[in-house]
């Protein structure tokens, strides 16, 4: 009976479920600074809180694309969009426990790289060869929609309700219950290949691998380096500097940046993965500058002028990569490949750590223009790679 439900209300149902995977990653990002008082945690403690999950994602990335091309998508997407649910109940026992939270977070990073990488594998099946554009677009629409969901409403619960480091966690665990029951009718697209030697694979052709390694590969470790400076570092940064309302900054510069991604779609829908992508570098290296500027200025409003310029570069290199990604992959490679998109991806959510890392040991003016200059540096040779006659021979199928 899975089988006969129509691909479009199939791809709303998995849609649903990585869009409240996505929504549990940023729950707790808008209280960070609470966490910073309550528990009395340096800068570098409170970013960890932020970036830990990283370390689940990167376990999840390197695994879940191998065993979903061996045992198919639903046994690994349901499973781990349950684990995000349990993830969400550690928050909450550990809103006065510092090893806790790390857990905690460790836990959500294994669930959401899970879902959202076998998730884009999933999508892409459904949706059909010739299709990469439109699953691209959808997964990354999805995505972000969800990121820039979960700030906004803790940020209500902060406002109009009591516990606030309690109640919003309870609703995305209510939420994952939900999106389990809307995701289980959607049929297998990957039959499970009991003969098949399962092991952690990059999934890149051997055809396409010049392609990605000169073009992809430079632009998708800043996908998500740019929009986590948005989401945690800048708004901590000037949080001295807004009295009473760091939650509100911190929520708006989250959501902002996350929903700026959406302005993904009429980039690279009319310019193609290709042309997009050093667009979405540049916009990013902006982001960085604009966000400088904000903190040796001491002027929080300009960190909500950063925010969808980093949120602008992250949805244009992801929807980007993940088009251009999805035209080189076999369907034996396919939860693989894309697995390994977000695999490049996720360690740039470290970069806030990085960052007051960095300014432990300088200052933090001077490793805001280190990294901002680096980022100007990997603009550049996106966009002279990308320009090189045959660099994407393969898999520009967004262009």
């Amino acid at each position: 009976m899975q089988e006969r439900l129509p691909i479009s209300r199939q791809v709303v149902r998995i849609a649903i479920g990585m869009f409240v995977v996505a929504y549990g990653t940023n729950v707790s990002t808008p209280f960070l600074v609470l966490y910073k008082d309550r528990l009395d945690l340096s800068a570098s403690q409170t970013m960890a809180i932020f970036v830990v999950y990283v370390v689940g994602i990167l376990a999840s990335l390197v695994l879940g694309g191998a065993l979903s091309d061996r045992f198919g998508r639903r046994p690994i997407v349901l499973p781990m969009m349950a684990l995000s649910g349990i993830a969400s109940v550690g928050m909450i026992f550990g809103r006065d426990e510092f090893i806790a939270l790390l857990v905690s977070r460790l836990l959500l990073g294994a669930a959401s790289g899970a879902v959202l990488g076998v998730g884009a594998a999933w999508l892409l099946e459904l949706f059909g060869p010739g299709n990469e554009h439109r699953a691209a677009l959808t997964t990354t629409l999805v995505s972000f929609a969800g990121f820039g969901g979960g700030g906004p409403v803790s940020a209500l619960f902060y406002w109009l309700f009591p516990a606030p480091l309690i109640l919003p966690f309870v609703l995305h665990v209510v939420a994952v219950v939900g999106a389990i029951l809307v995701v289980w009718p959607v049929g297998e697209t990957h039959r499970a290949k009991p003969g098949h030697r399962m092991r952690p694979s990059f999934g890149v052709p051997v055809a396409a691998r010049r392609a990605f390694l000169l073009v992809i590969l430079p632009a998708v470790i800043w996908m998500f380096a740019f929009p986590s400076m948005g989401f945690a570092l800048f708004p901590v940064l000037i949080s001295d500097s807004v009295e009473g309302g760091e939650v509100a900054i911190a929520a708006a510069a989250g959501a902002i940046t996350a929903w700026g991604g959406l302005g993904a779609k009429p980039i690279v829908g009319r310019l193609g993965g290709r042309v997009a992508l050093p667009i979405g570098m540049a916009c990013g290296t902006l982001g960085y500058v604009v966000g400088t500027i904000a903190f040796l200025s001491n002027r929080w409003p300009l960190v909500l002028v950063a925010a969808p310029l980093l949120g602008v570069a992250s949805g244009v290199i992801t929807m980007s990569c993940l088009a251009l990604a999805g035209g080189m992959a076999t369907n034996e490679q396919r939860g693989s490949l894309t697995s390994t998109v977000y695999l490049l991806g996720y360690p740039g959510m470290t970069m806030p750590l990085i960052v007051t890392s960095i300014g432990s040991a300088l200052t933090t003016s001077t490793a805001l223009v280190m990294v901002t200059i680096v980022a100007a540096a990997a603009t550049v040779f996106v966009f002279f790679a990308g320009t090189r006659s045959g660099a994407l021979a393969v898999g520009d199928t967004a262009g």
